[in-house]
């Protein structure tokens, strides 16, 4: 299994606009980075996990020449961006999309694509199909998921766990399910928002996470979705060394 880190940023990306790094050392190139978003590939399935408005770029850096599927995880904007280029994608790989979301974003994104749901959106293009994520067992691809839903601000975010890797992102704490799901993993790709720092904006520090995780088997955390408060080799100096901070184009393999 290949897990593919497009990008590894927060909503507001690294550098933010007007070229701000914020608490990030500029002279690093690991704190450069595209809004977060995962391409996992398995048994010669492809599975794009978020659509960002840093899409396209991040498709044409790595070369990604398709996908079977894309995971939806929540309805906020860095997560769902890229979604109107995918008609184009659609259209240009010459057969349909499936789009695979929970019932709550997929009504969110009615209301921010609209279009998107009629048939509108690209001539000629294979179309969009959209798929409700439930939690529990989905087959998603091919690959089959065990998903998981974890509060984040007044939503609820999407996380999984495929063999013995788990994903989870935007998240504030962690339901008793969600807690059985990534129990054991090899591998747990996870947001940390927030650095070091605690604080009450929906997202993750490690203490927290580190609180959540106890009592749980997992080999390998390696912490993602940083804001450009987020240092990279600060952070990864006050981490145990079973925990990595997470980079744009980094590979992770199980």
């Amino acid at each position: 299994m290949k897990i593919t880190v497009l990008g590894s940023g927060s909503a507001y990306g690294t550098p933010m606009i007007f070229n701000d790094w914020s608490g990030a050392n500029s002279g690093d190139p690991r704190n450069r980075r595209l809004r977060a978003s995962v391409f996992l590939e398995d048994e010669n399935k492809r599975l794009l996990v978020d659509a960002g408005p840093d899409l396209r770029e991040q498709i044409n850096r790595e070369g990604i020449r398709d996908f079977d599927a894309v995971l939806l995880t929540h309805a906020h904007y860095d997560h769902i961006g890229g979604v109107p280029e995918l008609p184009r994608a659609s259209k240009i790989l010459g057969h349909k999309i499936d789009i695979f979301a929970s019932r709550e974003t997929l009504e969110e994104l009615k209301n921010c694509y609209a279009y998107l749901f009629t048939g509108m959106g690209e001539p000629d293009s294979g179309g969009l199909v959209w798929h409700v994520l439930h939690e529990g067992k989905e087959n998603v691809a091919g690959l089959d998921l065990n998903v998981f839903f974890v509060p984040h601000h007044h939503m609820q975010s999407s996380g999984f766990r495929y063999k013995n890797f788990a994903y989870v992102t935007d998240w504030q704490a962690l339901p008793e399910y969600a807690r059985t799901q990534i129990d054991g993993a090899d591998l747990l790709l996870a947001e940390c928002n927030n650095g070091m720092e605690p604080m009450q904006n929906g997202h993750s520090s490690w203490p927290e996470i580190a609180e959540r995780l106890k009592n749980l088997k997992i080999n390998r955390v390696v912490l993602t979705h940083l804001s450009a408060r987020v240092d990279y080799r600060t952070l990864q100096n006050q981490l145990p060394e079973d925990v990595q901070v997470a980079y744009d184009r980094m590979v992770l393999e199980i």
